[in-house]
């Protein structure tokens, strides 16, 4: 199932909702916010409001970035 994976306990608190981990933790796969949005059946608009709070919660100004911090952080397992 998507998004369920078990990573190591996070290094920050960045207090990101599980709706949020799920989106970030598909980001590696360089889909589009509306791929994004089928799989997770979300509109484009909600995936890119949930883009936005993860970018401001991490710190990131991209998707690489937030994908970098993330495995770095031990938010998301390194593929």
């Amino acid at each position: 199932k998507v998004g369920e994976f078990k990573a190591q306990s996070p290094k920050k608190n960045f207090q990101l909702t599980e709706r949020e981990i799920e989106v970030l933790s598909l980001l590696p796969s360089g889909a589009t916010a509306a791929a994004l949005g089928s799989v997770l059946f979300l509109t484009e608009a909600t995936i890119k409001t949930h883009l936005a709070s993860i970018y401001r919660k991490l710190g990131a100004s991209n998707r690489a970035q937030a994908v970098s911090i993330a495995i770095s952080e031990n938010l998301i397992p390194k593929k």
